[in-house]
């Protein structure tokens, strides 16, 4: 077998955890201090038991926090998020593709170096996996483990606010459900298939929002038609499923940042809510439109800035008649979101 990524960039800078038991979870951040302990919190109660987290030259005092915490192995690198690997730290597979940055290198490599035949979670910080009531970490691996299945995808539901005014309301932190009132749209996203990534029948908050206040044109009632009776590969927004928990084999890796190369369950759906549209974007949006942004270029940012500019301008409400309150997990279930 070839040599596995290891993303050797990568140091320890503060707690190495790699060699104690618990249930691992590997993340990637820049300057994400005001969710942080709310991630970590959340996380913690379903059963992770260890963090290790690649802080990407954040300058709003992310590193110090994690210091504190005994669970954080916190780590940094020599690279940046969004620089161009050498062709021999990506798998064969990925060397001749043209838009691989340096963050499908850690993704890949972080696994293999510390969470190498383990059961492990991999996500962004404002990704948060809700589980049914009472349910933990360790109860989805044992389902998954008779399956025979190496994962389970996470499907991602935006959430939004009532209105702006809701959302200049909310706190820096402490502002995720159930401490704030947060909705999503009531129409089933995805489907899942054997052996295949989950199909998207749903165009999405973002296209939605898009379409509305920032001038991006709307499918056509034919193209509707199809997506959501035969689905499509993505959205018209993009791909809102991932990876969320695996079970990391040898010789396994990330295609991208939502798809490696293990075979999922395609009885168990779990959701991540996706906190898109809180106080942290208008701070993202100030970062991105000057520095460019994580993304290709910062036109999704840009895209972003015009609708809430407009929104803002029209005192608009983020919510329609497809518009569900979160309850927790059943609201999900009920809407096709989420299967268990």
């Amino acid at each position: 077998m070839p040599d596995l990524p290891r993303a050797e960039d990568v140091t320890v800078r503060h707690n190495d955890l790699s060699d104690r038991p618990g249930l691992p979870l590997v993340l990637v951040v820049r300057n994400e201090r005001p969710l942080m302990p709310e991630f970590l919190d959340h996380y913690r109660a379903i059963g992770v038991e260890r963090f290790f987290i690649l802080d990407d030259a954040s300058t709003d005092g992310t590193p110090d926090l994690l210091m504190q915490e005994p669970d954080v192995c916190l780590m940094q690198s020599s690279r940046r998020y969004g620089e161009t690997p050498e062709p021999e730290s990506l798998p064969p597979a990925l060397r001749k593709a043209g838009d691989t940055r340096m963050i499908h290198v850690w993704r890949t490599g972080l696994m293999n170096r510390f969470c190498a035949g383990q059961w492990a979670l991999q996500c962004d910080v404002d990704e948060f996996l809700l589980l049914p009531e009472g349910v933990r970490l360790p109860d989805v691996i044992q389902r998954l483990t008779a399956e025979g299945a190496a994962g389970v995808w996470g499907g991602m539901i935006d959430l939004y606010p009532r209105d702006m005014a809701a959302l200049a309301a909310c706190p820096d932190s402490g502002f995720t459900w159930p401490r704030c009132e947060w909705f999503f749209d009531g129409r089933r996203h995805f489907s899942l298939r054997p052996d295949k990534p989950p199909r998207h029948h749903y165009v999405g908050v973002r296209h939605r929002l898009d379409v509305a206040f920032a001038e991006k044109p709307d499918l056509s009632p034919l193209a509707r038609a199809k997506l959501r009776f035969l689905g499509r590969r993505k959205a018209p927004s993009g791909t809102l499923v991932k990876p969320i928990l695996q079970h990391w084999q040898p010789g396994s890796y990330y295609l991208n940042s939502h798809l490696t190369t293990q075979s999922l369950s395609a009885r168990i759906l779990l959701p991540l809510l996706h906190y898109r549209y809180t106080p942290a974007i208008l701070r993202k949006l100030e970062w991105a439109m000057t520095e460019g942004g994580y993304s290709k270029g910062n036109a999704d940012y840009q895209r972003v800035d015009r609708m809430l500019a407009e929104m803002r301008a029209r005192n608009a409400s983020f919510l329609t008649p497809v518009s569900v309150p979160l309850t927790g997990f059943d609201s999900l279930a009920r809407t096709g979101n989420a299967i268990w």
